[in-house]
């Protein structure tokens, strides 16, 4: 499949023949990209290729409505964890795992000198739900604050660019 596009790509010639492309990873999960994506398609180009990923605990960040399987967290982060509404603290996701999750991407990609993007990450600010009022919004939409500015510094600080999608 990937081979195929970079073929039929290269194959139209002009700025094509040489110009940057961007390669999703399988679903856009960054597991999935580094446990299949061991090698690259050959390129006509050398050095033209490079990775998109997203990341999306989705619990907290994408997660609308509570479950059978597991509620909405309100709050991520270590220093951001409610002490009220516990049953809506992040239980996973948070900065272990995200720095778990871009160094999987650094080991097989970036140290290599294959860019990696982080094409979408986010987290939906969460207005109206019940008792998501005063202090609690607060700590939400501090929470939601250092996620973003979290997820920038690690992708950053292991060569992986991120950019931010508005999820509301």
């Amino acid at each position: 499949y990937y081979q195929t596009f970079v073929n039929a790509v290269r194959a139209t010639g002009g700025n094509n023949s040489t110009r940057w492309l961007m390669i999703q990873g399988p679903s856009t999960n960054i597991d999935k990209t580094y446990d299949l994506m061991t090698t690259l398609p050959s390129d006509s180009a050398s050095g033209r290729l490079m990775i998109e990923v997203h990341h999306y605990p989705y619990q907290w960040s994408l997660m609308t409505n509570d479950e059978t399987w597991g509620k909405m967290f309100y709050f991520w982060g270590q220093g951001y964890h409610s002490p009220t509404m516990t049953d809506r603290n992040s239980t996973w996701g948070e900065e272990a795992y995200t720095d778990e999750q871009f160094q999987k991407m650094y080991a097989r990609f970036t140290s290599r000198g294959i860019p990696v993007i982080v094409g979408e990450f986010g987290a939906v600010k969460r207005t109206g739900y019940a008792g998501l009022t005063g202090t609690e919004l607060n700590r939400h939409l501090a929470s939601r604050t250092y996620y973003s500015k979290s997820i920038v510094d690690k992708a950053n600080a292991l060569g992986l660019k991120p950019i931010y999608w508005d999820a509301g």
